[in-house]
């Protein structure tokens, strides 16, 4: 799945969650298995509780990491897109 900024995502509302420290595991349902984010993947899940846009998850994440938004940009999208074909995103249209 190619993603752009433009891209508005939220995750799927019966994802089961569970806290591990600054991380989150994710059971995945519809892949039978589960996922750990790490704390920056956690905040990102965490963002996306309400429909966001590429974009602005990236201007939120620069001014929270010292880091540009073309940075972010270039680490979360293929990151996004995987939780999009697993199937823990979804794309609004």
């Amino acid at each position: 799945m190619s993603l752009e900024l433009s891209t508005t995502l939220i995750r799927i509302p019966d994802a089961m969650t569970a806290p591990v420290d600054d991380e989150i595991v994710i059971l995945n349902m519809a892949g039978n298995n589960y996922v750990s984010l790490d704390a920056i993947g956690r905040r990102i899940w965490d963002l996306l509780e309400s429909a966001q846009t590429v974009g602005n998850m990236c201007t939120l994440l620069s001014q929270e990491f010292e880091a540009t938004e073309e940075q972010i940009a270039t680490d979360i999208i293929p990151f996004l897109a995987e939780l999009v074909t697993d199937g823990l995103l979804r794309v609004v249209e």
